[in-house]
């Protein structure tokens, strides 16, 4: 079956991709001296071109295409694979005053991902992608619902013990800052956090990039993810703070996205015996979403690209994580799903989803033809 690419994005070895939807129709007995051409779902008119080249107009066979784009210049997937009747629909009158019509019924598919849509509108020179992820409540970790208590058994003193009684007073005083004894952030609060993360961070507005060049013509995209249990599949958060910081993953056997805030102990992270560090809510909330932002990359790239592409952080990193080094955050557009040698980024601004990797969500449109 024929497949039908948004603007013809080439796959990811460069392959351009088909950018039109392809019909015939048949000129019989007399040639026409006028036909209208229509694409509609039902009765209702999506695009309408009329004919006037002569040699279009013969008797035999002729092949028409179509961009996808409707009467207004706006080429919507979400509208063509929910069509209910999509048909290519003929009018021809011919020299003898006669009128034929004719009618072909076809299906447009989804054929790779069910979790994306675009509408691209041309005049605009703009792409709004909707991405649905279904992200999933993880819990807590380290707040007062692990507080117990000591001592009832034993008729001793009863005493309770909590999470940020670990944490040694020495840090509480170079702080200056009182533990989080319960969460402050709900899942539906950072929940929307994530869903921010990703729309700033797979956009490629003009505000935060020099745009993406389609053909030589400069598109914005402007990526909208939205809750949808049928969605991508997307990691759970989880919230945690008076211990361990997570580190968050996603791939097939392990999908977590920690919130890591307030007073975390980074031993783990750098092979020292003890490293109580206080991570203010001003840092937390921005590391949190591009970290959102990237993790639910790795599942574009794996759709995309394959498993080394998004394991492999885009050749940064080996597949079990451990960075290849050397790279530096360069002063423009920081890739998103690279791994660099500074451990924070500066500017959280300039962290973004590179061109090819925003253009393969359109690629993940691809349309199968019946």
């Amino acid at each position: 079956m024929p497949f039908f690419i948004p603007l013809g994005i080439p796959d990811f070895n460069g392959k351009k991709e088909r950018d039109f939807f392809q019909f015939t129709y048949n000129i019989e007995d007399n040639d026409a001296i006028e036909l209208l051409i229509q694409i509609r779902d039902g009765k209702n008119v999506i695009y309408e071109e009329t004919i006037s080249n002569v040699s279009k107009l013969t008797q035999g066979e002729h092949i028409w295409q179509w961009d996808g784009f409707d009467n207004n210049g706006i080429l919507d997937t979400a509208k063509l694979t929910q069509a209910k009747s999509l048909n290519f629909y003929a009018t021809g009158k011919d020299t003898d005053g006669n009128i034929d019509r004719s009618s072909t019924d076809f299906e447009a598919n989804y054929d790779k991902v069910e979790w994306v849509d675009v509408k691209i509108d041309k005049t605009a020179s703009r792409i709004d992608v909707t991405l649905r992820v279904n992200l999933k409540d993880g819990g807590e970790k380290g707040t007062d619902k692990e507080c117990y208590e000591l001592g009832k058994s034993r008729n001793a003193p009863i005493v309770k013990i909590c999470p940020w009684d670990k944490i040694p007073e020495k840090e509480i005083k170079k702080y200056g800052k009182t533990p989080i004894m319960s969460r402050v952030k709900s899942f539906e609060i950072l929940k929307e956090m994530a869903l921010d993360g990703i729309n700033t961070h797979w956009s490629r507005r003009y505000t935060n990039t020099f745009g993406t060049i389609i053909s030589d013509k400069n598109w914005e995209i402007i990526v909208n993810a939205i809750q949808d249990e049928n969605g991508m599949k997307t990691p759970e958060i989880e919230y945690i703070t008076n211990g361990k910081p997570g580190r968050s993953r996603n791939w097939e056997f392990s999908r977590i996205l920690y919130y890591n805030i307030g007073y975390l102990d980074f031993s783990d992270w750098y092979n020292i015996k003890s490293d109580w560090r206080w991570r203010n809510e001003s840092f937390a909330v921005p590391i949190f979403q591009e970290t959102s932002a990237h993790e639910i990359g790795h599942e574009i790239l794996l759709a995309y690209g394959g498993h080394s592409y998004s394991k492999k952080h885009k050749g940064t990193s080996t597949l079990l994580q451990s960075e290849n080094g050397g790279l530096k955050y360069p002063k423009d557009e920081i890739d998103l799903m690279k791994y660099y040698d500074e451990e924070y980024v500066a500017d959280f601004n300039k962290v973004v989803a590179s061109e090819k990797d925003v253009l393969s969500l359109l690629w993940l449109t691809k349309l199968e033809l019946k």
